[in-house]
């Protein structure tokens, strides 16, 4: 069998199910999963399950054999939290391929390895939740983030920290979350048009989000830890008249998931998030980015100031009329499967 997606004749591939020989290459419907990959002469290869193909990376005489076992159809949810961390990490390198149990699974540390393909571009794993549905079931659910920002948008054009009336929410919950161009706001009133047809979420990936209840609690102050914030999220103290729930599909970050984010031993977690720009802290968090970040939680002291991080590393509160950049969140169905890759940055996780 030859690989005709690499333009040589010379590339063999053969298969082997459950450590047998096969004389048949088992299909992209079959019972079976990759599970590795070994190659002659030096050369290497990955699985792209999207075209059931094997990318090769040499055009010489080579033979790689594709080894396949039982696809069953593992969760991505309970295969991450059998990657819970069996200690306290204490480096980066030790954080990269595990998750500690901390108020829900969750990776830390500089660059650890939770890289996913989902929506055919790159988005990473917070961690793994117990989470409320809108059906009303309670769920272990993975938490996902886009890799990169939608630059730019105000969290309410009218200048409110109302989640559930923000125009931002509006803005993820239909333009972006339906893959439709659509107006947006990136400071008060001025606005522009979100070309969410090219970067807004396809009909595959749409299909993997769950609709969840999504917590609004704030607090007055960035001076709390991320287990303070973790508890003013799902509690009830919010500006007069504002929600302490929502109901919905695309959010954003809490505050203690940045909290969170950073390697424990490196920064205490006794540090307050409005410390958190010292090295030590922002420059051991992968949710850390140059530019300024939006989060989900309202100041509770006020009508229209909303927590994000600034790009020193550090939680900040701004006007909710501000133009910042916003990373989409969402949380994936319960029974979305992992059907390969090993996290890292070129060889994301891959769904089904």
């Amino acid at each position: 069998m030859y690989f005709n997606k690499v333009p040589s004749s010379n590339i063999q591939l053969l298969a082997t199910v459950n450590g047998e020989s096969s004389n048949t290459f088992p299909t992209k419907d079959s019972n079976y999963t990759p599970d590795s990959i070994s190659c002659t002469n030096d050369a290497t290869a990955k699985f792209d399950f999207t075209d059931w193909a094997v990318e090769v990376d040499s055009v010489d005489s080579t033979t790689c054999t594709v080894n396949f076992k039982d696809n069953i159809n593992e969760t991505f949810a309970n295969y991450l939290i059998s990657k819970e961390c069996s200690s306290t990490p204490t480096s980066d390198d030790a954080a990269k391929n595990c998750l500690v149990n901390e108020n829900g699974y969750r990776y830390e540390g500089k660059n650890p390895n939770n890289y996913v393909l989902f929506n055919d571009e790159l988005w990473r794993v917070i961690g793994v939740f117990s989470m409320e549905t809108e059906a009303g079931t309670t769920e272990n659910l993975v938490k996902l983030i886009r890799n990169e920002t939608l630059d730019g948008l105000a969290w309410h054009g009218s200048n409110t920290n109302d989640w559930s009336t923000a125009t931002l929410q509006q803005q993820l919950n239909n333009g972006y979350l339906n893959a439709t161009d659509s107006t947006c706001n990136f400071y008060r009133s001025y606005t522009k048009t979100c070309y969410f047809s090219e970067t807004g979420i396809n009909s595959t990936a749409r299909n993997m989000i769950e609709s969840v209840v999504w917590n609004l609690g704030g607090t007055s102050s960035t001076s709390a830890t991320a287990d303070s914030f973790y508890t003013a999220e799902r509690g009830t103290t919010v500006y007069s008249g504002r929600p302490t729930k929502w109901t919905g599909k695309v959010g954003l970050m809490y505050p203690s998931d940045y909290g969170y984010a950073v390697l424990a031993s490196s920064c205490a977690r006794t540090t307050d998030l409005g410390g958190y720009d010292r090295t030590a802290c922002a420059g051991n968090n992968w949710l850390k980015s140059d530019s300024y970040q939006w989060t989900l939680t309202p100041r509770s002291s006020s009508s229209y100031n909303v927590f994000d991080v600034y790009y020193f590393g550090n939680l900040y509160s701004n006007s909710a009329a501000s133009g910042f950049g916003a990373r989409p969140s969402i949380y994936l169905k319960s029974n979305i499967a992992i059907m390969g890759g090993s996290g890292t940055y070129s060889d994301p996780y891959l769904l089904s």
